[in-house]
């Protein structure tokens, strides 16, 4: 429909092309033009059937047809660009110094605008790679790029072709094939990474999906070959470097399908310590953020994955893994009660299954390695049992685990002499209300009995204590070593008869007893001369029978009765009196201290030059000794005690 504008009718712009379209469909080559293309085609058909029957592989004659194919192949007639992909791989072979000229001109053709050029140009690389192995590796590169493709018509030949590339040579293929799944070692700009990923991720999928079926019948049936070292050590160096994105289908869709790993193969082992470093690694990082937390989780799944559900590595390992970074309260507490939940859950199962092979395959785990990871498990059980108590998530999943960490007590109870913590009995205690509230099924009335089992002797051995030598300690558990007797100071009592004694210089002999020897053989430390101010520390006394020994020694009671020389001396020097002033005051000045002058007293004494002699003990009571002492005093006690 025409436009008018000031009167003048236009031609719309659809009408105009339509018109271009048909003149150009209508119009044809003059027929000279026309006639000189057919005879170049015709002599091109003849130059290259002439060659192809020459028996000579490098004559001259199949040299001119290589060079004409890679001249078409550049042409601007879609027909002859066809026939050059189909017809060089006769010729490419036999003559090494047009190999790179040849190679480039088929990979020019899978970069034509038609659709048609470019998919004999894909079906080209794999007839040159048939005929010349050496390029298997360079052509399986290009083949992958092309993954990239848009139409799906042509990256459906693409995967054809890196399938006839695998058939070729396995391993290189494979080896191509990881390089683009491997993240490059170096700093890369954001374009480049974002083409890596999308490339990494297709990849995968042709590995996943088209791949796998020829990787696990034909190139990795029999163990140990090439092809299968190239596959297995590239992707777990690739799991070693890559994110979370990709390795859970690497490890589940790849690697555990090959025939390779099987329950303890050495493969299944080098798989598992790779996600343990990895989980080892994120644990390192000080972090509580959520990112954090669900890398851990995501390697610690898929770890326990390989180990307990596949069974393609040992348990062992990663019980003790589980035992020495995960079971600490800290480690715990950065996970939510949900996730400490699943963990709790994990490491019991691990428990189960590392007791399983102890039975079935003793050379995996033996019966000493399972009792040490049991002790392990029953020691760290406290924080374990914290974490389902503080879920606040009744559940199957809760009371399996709570079962199985019972178990683990009851048989390490049973199987080593062992006794119950109170710190454990208590955490186990809290779940007994729970537990008499939980219907039928779940294990309810196993789980209480377990609970009534492992509390009971506990709690009932906490609240009676047994004395040690009367020390009214509590009774070490049975788990614990012995607690090292503790030899008492024997307290030697003064002999009230016998003086002092001073060396004929005046110097006092060492006021401090020897150590003394018991009967029995154990120590008895020295007493120690007291400062004033200082206290007399309290000894706890052993509650023994009354020998013979203990009914000759006199009682508290009747030492208290008896005079005691030097307390007018102490009380006087406790209120600021003098050395000189004491020993004129004093109302017993031939009397010598019980246990031995101080510095000053023996020079004092010394100086007066007293004989030391036995006095006869006068008994008198307490209230009188404090009487004479206030007599010492002199009446000054009052003034003493305004100055304090």
């Amino acid at each position: 429909m025409p436009i008018w504008l000031m009167g003048i009718s236009f031609p719309v712009w659809s009408e105009i092309t339509t018109s271009f379209v048909v003149a150009s469909a209508s119009y044809t080559l003059p027929a000279h033009t026309q006639e000189q293309m057919d005879d170049q085609e015709s002599e091109i058909h003849r130059l290259v059937e002439n060659a192809e029957k020459e028996q000579d592989g490098g004559s001259a004659l199949r040299r001119d047809a290589l060079t004409k194919l890679i001249e078409i192949a550049h042409s601007s007639d879609s027909e002859l660009k066809c026939y050059a992909a189909n017809h060089i791989r006769y010729f490419f072979n036999n003559f090494p110094d047009l190999e790179e000229d040849a190679i480039n001109a088929v990979y020019d053709l899978c970069e034509d605008q038609d659709s048609r050029v470019r998919i004999e140009g894909y079906r080209a690389i794999s007839s040159v790679s048939s005929v010349e192995h050496k390029w298997v590796k360079r052509n399986s590169d290009v083949l992958v790029q092309l993954l990239q493709s848009d139409e799906p018509e042509e990256v459906a030949i693409v995967k054809t072709a890196l399938c006839d590339h695998l058939d070729m040579d396995p391993g290189v293929t494979l080896g191509v094939l990881c390089d683009q799944i491997i993240p490059p070692e170096y700093t890369i700009d954001e374009e480049e990474q974002q083409i890596r990923d999308r490339l990494r991720s297709l990849v995968i999928a042709f590995l996943k999906v088209d791949a796998v079926e020829a990787i696990i019948r034909k190139y990795t049936k029999t163990p140990g070959t090439d092809t299968e070292n190239v596959l297995v050590s590239q992707l777990l160096t690739a799991i070693r470097r890559l994110e979370t994105r990709d390795v859970e289908v690497i490890i589940k869709d790849l690697l555990l399908m090959m025939p390779c790993y099987i329950p303890g193969s050495p493969r299944g082992m080098d798989l598992l310590h790779v996600l343990i470093d990895k989980a080892r690694s994120s644990l390192s990082v000080k972090s509580n953020d959520l990112g954090s937390i669900k890398t851990i989780d995501f390697y610690i799944s898929l770890a326990h994955f390989v180990a307990i559900q596949k069974r393609v590595a040992s348990p062992v390992v990663l019980l003790r893994f589980y035992c020495t970074y995960l079971m600490g309260k800290p480690v715990l507490q950065r996970f939510s009660p949900e996730e400490q939940l699943i963990l709790a859950g994990r490491l019991v199962e691990a428990l189960e299954a590392c007791e399983e092979e102890s039975r079935l395959r003793p050379q995996i785990c033996s019966h000493e390695q399972f009792s040490f990871l049991r002790r392990q498990v029953v020691d760290g059980a406290p924080n374990l049992l914290e974490a389902l108590h503080d879920t606040k998530l009744e559940s199957s999943v809760m009371w399996d685990t709570l079962r199985s960490l019972l178990l683990a007590c009851k048989h390490r109870k049973e199987r080593e002499d062992w006794v119950v913590p109170f710190n454990l009995a208590t955490s186990i205690s809290r779940f007994q209300a729970q537990a008499q509230q939980l219907g039928p099924g779940n294990n309810s009335d196993e789980i209480r009995v377990l609970i009534r089992s492992l509390t009971e002797t506990s709690m009932s051995q906490a609240s009676s204590s047994t004395t040690v030598d009367g020390d009214g300690f509590y009774e070490r558990p049975a788990h614990l070593p012995a607690r090292p007797q503790m030899g008492r100071p024997l307290l030697k009592r003064p002999d009230m008869s016998r003086p002092s004694h001073t060396n004929t210089s005046g110097a006092v002999s060492n006021s401090r007893p020897a150590i003394q020897i018991r009967d029995s053989g154990s120590l008895a430390l020295p007493k120690r001369s007291l400062s004033s101010g200082e206290t007399v520390p309290q000894i706890k006394r052993a509650k023994t029978e009354l020998t013979e020994e203990r009914q000759l020694t006199p009682s508290l009671l009747s030492r208290m009765t008896m005079p005691i020389p030097g307390d007018a001396e102490k009380a006087w020097r406790k209120r600021g009196g003098a050395g000189k002033k004491r020993a004129d005051d004093s109302s017993e000045p031939d009397k010598h201290p019980m246990s031995g002058y101080s510095i000053k007293g023996a020079a004092a004494h010394a100086e007066r030059g007293e004989e030391s002699r036995d006095p006869t003990p006068r008994t008198s009571s307490l209230l009188d000794r404090l009487n004479r002492s206030e007599g010492v005093d002199g009446g000054n006690r009052k003034r003493h005690r305004g100055k304090a």
